[in-house]
């Protein structure tokens, strides 16, 4: 008997850091993931975790060596190598503080179902946090700074669940 409780605990705890993974994401950004690709000295990182039962996202960014202060940063729903429409913003927009003026920060916030943009385009409506998770879940959004010589983006990162890994991170 003490074996069986000792084996679901174990599966508790295993199933429990699954689900912690999938509420974590990160991104390395850099010129070369914008479409088309940027020669740029600047580089950024993202990271966020899903929190209070999936109503709430905290998430830090940071850039570095940019060619200017940002005038913008958000996550866009897109897989790698495609340019897709803004969800949500970290800085610059969509009720968030402006981008600090430094071609060198770090911003933290959260992000809550009211600042959810979209893209309606894309099949998100304005508010629907649930179905960015969904894309975030999957691997189909990115984080993105965007700077005045580079209006497009200058560094983009694709956000990945904290325990995938790819060669080209």
């Amino acid at each position: 008997m003490r074996a069986v409780v000792v084996v679901l605990g174990l599966f508790a705890l295993s199933v429990r850091g699954d689900e912690d993974e999938a509420n974590r994401f990160r991104a390395r950004l850099v010129g070369g993931e914008e479409t088309p690709s940027i020669f740029t000295p600047g580089s950024g990182q993202f990271s966020a975790r899903v929190v209070d039962g999936d109503t709430r996202i905290e998430f830090t960014v940071s850039w570095a060596n940019i060619t200017a202060p940002p005038l913008v940063a958000h996550v866009h729903i897109g897989q790698r190598g495609v340019a897709g429409a803004v969800s949500y913003f970290l800085c610059g927009g969509g009720g968030k503080p402006a981008c600090p003026a430094s071609a060198s920060a770090t911003v933290s916030g959260s992000v809550v179902a009211a600042d959810i943009v979209g893209p309606a385009a894309q099949g998100i409506e304005p508010g629907d946090l649930a179905a960015v998770l969904t894309m975030m879940r999957r691997g189909l959004t990115y984080a993105n700074v965007h700077t005045p010589l580079h209006p497009g983006g200058e560094i983009r990162g694709q956000l990945k669940t904290r325990d995938h890994h790819d060669d080209d991170d």
